[in-house]
This record gives structure tokens, C-alpha cells and sequence, in this order.
């Protein structure tokens, strides 16, 4: 019975650093982003397919690096990290 509830915590706490990862790496992969739109002649049509990629990358990478530590559910853990809880804080900053 403890062994479940320890293990459910570290998925827990595996999952979030792969959230917060994946936030990490789309917050750097935008200002990189920006700094290019600044400074080049880049046309503003490649702005929306390149963040949708830059956003497919950022989950692959959160939930790569938090399935590798928890090594069962992997598609489930994906999901959770890219579907549910990156979509609702990526709007949480988008409307502030």
C-alpha cells in the first residue's frame, strides 16, 4: 500500500519536471525566436507554424525526459504534460 502511494508521488514529481521543462524550453525556443523576427527581414507568415513546432518540441522534450524517470504509462504521462496541463498554463499566460 505505501509502495503505491510513494510510487504515484515520484510520477507526480516526474511529471512536473517535465512540465516544467517543457515550459523552459518553449519560453527560450520563443525568445530566440523573437530576437530572429527583430533583427532579420523574416516574413511574418512563418511566425504561426513555428511556434505551433516550437510548442510540439517543447512537450516531446517535457514528456521524453519525464517518461524516461518513470518508465510505465508512457503515452498517458505524455498526455497529461502536453495536452492537459501545458495547454492550460501556455492560456493562463496568454491572457495575462
Amino acid at each position: 500500500m505505501e509502495n503505491t502511494e510513494v510510487s504515484k508521488n515520484k510520477s507526480i514529481i516526474n511529471i512536473l519536471k517535465g512540465l516544467g521543462i517543457a515550459l523552459i524550453t518553449t519560453f527560450i525556443f520563443l525568445l530566440i525566436l523573437s530576437i530572429v523576427l527583430t533583427y532579420t527581414n523574416v516574413s511574418e507568415n512563418v511566425i504561426n507554424p513555428t511556434i505551433i513546432i516550437i510548442t510540439a518540441i517543447s512537450i516531446l522534450i517535457g514528456s521524453s525526459i519525464s517518461n524516461m524517470k518513470i518508465k510505465k504509462n508512457g503515452l498517458i504521462n505524455g498526455g497529461v504534460i502536453g495536452r492537459n496541463i501545458y495547454n492550460i498554463i501556455v492560456l493562463i499566460f496568454k491572457c495575462v
